[in-house]
């Protein structure tokens, strides 16, 4: 396996695991915007990292499918984590995520 598949994967396995902390156990952001600044940094950075990884293999569009797939995904999971819910609004946050992480690996690709 490659080192940036890897990489890619391992940032994979943290959002659900990071997404498996109870509710009562998971630290919440104080205000409504944080939380949503949340979701969209960390789907920033796995869009980036899936589009890094697999430049041969996948378009953007696939990568902004997959990944914003991939936090539906979570977000359903979620609903089954106890304390935690699922949030069409969260699941928002990560697509715009996913957008502006492939967006930024498209000019870092133009700039270098």
């Amino acid at each position: 396996m490659q080192r940036k598949t890897a990489f890619t994967l391992a940032y994979a396995l943290l959002i659900v695991a990071l997404s498996s902390i109870p509710g009562k156990n998971f630290p919440s952001a104080p205000i409504f915007s944080q939380d949503k600044m949340i979701h969209l940094l960390e789907y920033a950075g796995f869009a980036f990292l899936l589009a890094w990884s697999r430049p041969a293999v996948a378009s953007w569009w696939h990568v902004v499918i997959f990944a914003s797939l991939f936090g539906a995904a979570d977000e359903f999971y979620q609903s089954w984590v106890p304390g935690r819910d699922s949030s069409v609004m969260d699941w928002l946050a990560d697509s715009v995520g996913v957008i502006i992480g492939v967006s930024a690996l498209q000019l870092w690709n133009r700039v270098k």
